[in-house]
């Protein structure tokens, strides 16, 4: 029989914001919940952790909430206290009720019909644990803000219990990659396994619960899929050239920089002992005059992430070649990289005593692990939500520390030529991919007199598949930035 948690607010409304505060979180998402339970649950009880590890390795819940809601027409806001910190003088972080910037705090909210919501697991926990996780649900006071007071209920209900006025509801459920990509598709987060240990090493570092989250694809019960594959938007890049490290060897990623600049120059010398003019090809020497709207190519290292033994060391370079290219151009960067001279073949990096050997990978190679990270496909197949690699470069400087950074991340996305994405999340510290470097600030700068912008892990989701590579930042043309393309469900091998 399933496991269900009901959740009863007090008021019909619920509090409850999207990652960009843009609007009101719906349907609710399963991770609120299970991050509910951690939070009164005793980190040094044994059995309430076995209980926690149970619900965390189930696969994902169908959400149930009423049919009728509406978002309020504006967002509520009020007056909170400043959380205090400690701090060597008094300040407004230490005085109760005093305000940073005077200005209330606002938050959007739904009106719901019934104030009720409910999340069900399709597997019956053992005795002992449905027990254990039903006193730690109704030990929760709310779901969402701390404003949205609710009593939540744990039970195991017969799997063909009906419940009343079922016309008046609907049901979320979870949905694999071949529902991902439909338009009605919503992204819930989750509980994962490994969860409960992730949220309590967060709380120790002082991240936040949301930074650990990870979507899954859901679709409304009772909907039909159309039959038209999505649309696949082309990024800004169409070609994408690999070469790989020696096996066994790999670089330090706070090197990308001097990786990078180093490939760069070394197609810049291979193009001009061919005897082409590399002064007029601006797409690779990257000096454009004003108003110039034509795209650079990209010097990218490729670190291995996304896997269960990542450690983040560059594996291999590429050159990603703008779509916009001019022909000749194209040609001439086609011959010196892969045939005149027997192409690129080493890389002499500052940091490095000798020469790197190189060897083209294609996009048809065999999977290998010593060439899964440099192949091509790996960087470029079409996908809804990509994942930073490499951390990217603020290409501005966020009004404030807060949420306003994912709109400048999101104005990223339109600098780089990519389409407008419809979410994006940012770390504050850590990253989203397994292995994903944090690189220290002078990893981050070619010149000692640039600017110091700020580095950030970021995941962002599109309407639509979009093709890669798919680099961001203000130094996206050096490959910090660089993104991996993951489905919705997709989880660290």
């Amino acid at each position: 029989m399933p496991f269900r948690i009901t959740v009863h607010l007090l008021d019909p409304v619920y509090q409850a914001s999207t990652l960009d505060r843009g609007a009101a979180e719906w349907p609710p998402h399963p991770y609120r919940v299970f991050c509910g339970l951690v939070s009164v649950a005793d980190p040094k009880d044994p059995v309430q952790d076995a209980a926690l590890q149970w619900l965390e390795q189930q696969p994902a819940p169908t959400v149930r909430v009423p049919e009728r809601t509406a978002e309020a027409a504006s967002p509520r806001g009020a007056w909170v206290p400043t959380n205090g910190v400690e701090k060597t003088k008094p300040s407004h972080g230490v005085l109760p009720g005093r305000t940073a910037g005077g200005k209330p705090k606002i938050w959007p909210e739904r009106t719901l019909s019934e104030p009720t919501v409910e999340f069900e697991w399709p597997t019956e926990p053992p005795a002992g644990v449905h027990t254990v996780l039903e006193m730690l649900a109704r030990s929760v006071p709310y779901i969402g803000r701390a404003t949205g007071h609710a009593f939540v209920h744990a039970a195991i209900r017969p799997a063909d219990e009906n419940t009343p006025d079922e016309g008046q509801w609907q049901v979320w459920e979870p949905t694999d990659d071949s529902d991902a990509h439909r338009a009605d598709a919503q992204s819930l987060r989750i509980p994962y396994p490994g969860l409960l240990a992730q949220l309590r090493w967060a709380h120790e570092e002082g991240q936040s619960a949301y930074q650990q989250a990870r979507p899954h694809p859901y679709i409304l019960r009772g909907t039909v899929a159309e039959d038209e594959e999505p649309t696949v938007v082309e990024g800004p890049y169409s070609d994408l050239l690999s070469f790989a490290f020696p096996p066994g060897f790999s670089l330090d990623p706070a090197l990308t920089l001097q990786v990078t600049g180093a490939l760069r120059s070394t197609v810049s010398t291979l193009l001009d002992e061919a005897g082409h003019d590399v002064d007029a090809m601006v797409a690779v020497h990257g000096h454009k005059a004003p108003g110039d709207e034509r795209r650079l190519c990209a010097f990218v290292a490729y670190p291995f992430v996304g896997h269960r033994h990542a450690d983040g060391r560059l594996r291999g370079v590429g050159v990603a070649l703008p779509s916009d290219l001019e022909p000749a151009h194209r040609r001439a960067l086609l011959a010196i990289l892969l045939r005149a001279g027997g192409g690129l073949a080493d890389l002499n990096v500052p940091a490095v005593s000798e020469p790197i050997p190189l060897t083209y990978i294609s996009a048809g190679a065999t999977t290998t692990d010593s060439i899964r990270t440099v192949r091509p496909q790996r960087w470029t197949r079409p996908a809804r939500e990509w994942t930073t690699a490499l951390p990217m470069v603020l290409d501005f400087f966020p009004k404030r520390h807060g949420r306003e950074i994912e709109a400048s991340v999101a104005a990223s996305c339109r600098l780089a030529g990519l389409p407008e994405p419809i979410a994006v999340e940012v770390l504050h510290s850590g990253a989203y991919a397994a292995g994903a470097p944090t690189l220290p600030a002078r990893a981050l700068r070619r010149k000692a007199n640039e600017r110091p912008l700020p580095a950030r892990h970021v995941r962002l989701r599109f309407a639509q598949p979009v093709t890669g590579p798919v680099l961001l930042g203000s130094k996206k043309n050096y490959g910090l930035g660089l993104c991996l393309p993951t489905h919705p469900e997709e989880k660290p091998a």
